[in-house]
């Protein structure tokens, strides 16, 4: 019976170390069976013998989540500020942190009619889509690149942005850290958003289990950490507007470290964001007018 595989799947978690296991049971349950799982559960609804492929679906999420696989990429896809977006092997699992990122870039241009926006080093597409959502729902004009370099991630930043295509986030390949990206994505944006990676050396020696599973190219960021907002900073300045702000999301121990990285690079109104639970979570800057860095494509 239904109910006997789901007291089954619950005890099976719990045993293998899930800390929420009764939640992930629901989960797990709600993909493979209904939607209103434990609604139908009370009523009767699956009050009977699981079919033998739900049976064959159900253990092998089960063997994959007991092993230590993320539930994100167990059931192929997370929530993230409202929308569902999927996720798998290769990819950044959205996470809630990440929505004040959101909410900073789009307070920073909610005011402006039209909004030049590209999202870098953009993995499953999270943060340029929830602008996207963010600005059409404000009555904003825009054009958001969201651009990835690795295959597997843009293989779901491209299925992402198919689902919701009434947005229209155009997807563009390519590698943040090379200068020549500048030209392949043009000039004159309002905002950079960018969610790169910053774990460093000793934060690797520490992963999680389940984090372990996601791809080391979206968590590490040098032996400090650092690598990407240093180079970022410095490549990207000439792809701003005058005034244009650039808007990292940032690891908890390392706002000083790149607020100094971005008024090195002459950005000022540099500043620290904090999320839902006070912790450090964004650092923004904004371009001097005028002002470029080494790297000119303007001619």
């Amino acid at each position: 019976m239904v109910k006997d595989c789901y007291a089954s799947v619950k005890k099976r978690l719990a045993q293998a170390g899930i800390e929420d296991f009764s939640f992930e049971t629901d989960v797990i349950f709600e993909e493979v069976f209904s939607r209103s799982f434990k609604l139908d559960m009370m009523i009767g609804r699956l009050d009977r013998k699981a079919t033998d492929s739900e049976v064959s679906r159900l253990n092998s999420m089960v063997e994959r989540r007991c092993k230590g696989e993320p539930l994100q990429y167990v059931i192929g896809k997370w929530e993230f500020y409202g929308m569902e977006l999927s996720v798998g092997d290769g990819v950044l699992i959205p996470r809630q942190d990440t929505e004040t990122l959101v909410d900073t870039a789009f307070e920073l241009v909610r005011q402006k009619s039209s909004v030049r926006a590209t999202d870098l080093c953009s993995g499953s597409g999270c943060i340029a889509l929830a602008l996207a959502e963010l600005l059409n729902k404000n009555g904003t004009q825009y054009k958001i690149t969201a651009a990835e370099l690795y295959d597997k991630a843009f293989y779901y930043l491209e299925k992402n942005a198919d689902r919701y295509s009434s947005l229209n986030v155009r997807v563009q390949k390519l590698d943040a850290l090379n200068p020549d990206s500048l030209a392949v994505n043009g000039l004159d944006l309002d905002i950079i958003t960018c969610n790169p990676p910053y774990l460093d050396d000793e934060d690797m020696s520490k992963l999680q289990r389940e984090v372990s599973f996601e791809p080391k190219t979206a968590l590490y960021g040098s032996s400090d950490g650092l690598d990407y907002y240093r180079i970022i900073s410095r490549v990207w300045k000439n792809a701003l507007t005058d005034g244009g702000y650039i808007v990292f999301e940032i690891g908890y121990k390392q706002s000083k470290a790149v607020e100094s990285i971005l008024q090195g690079e002459g950005y000022h109104s540099v500043r620290t964001v904090s999320d839902s639970t006070e912790k450090p979570r964004v650092v923004l800057g904004q371009k001097t007018c005028g002002s470029r860095s080494e790297y000119d494509f303007s001619d």
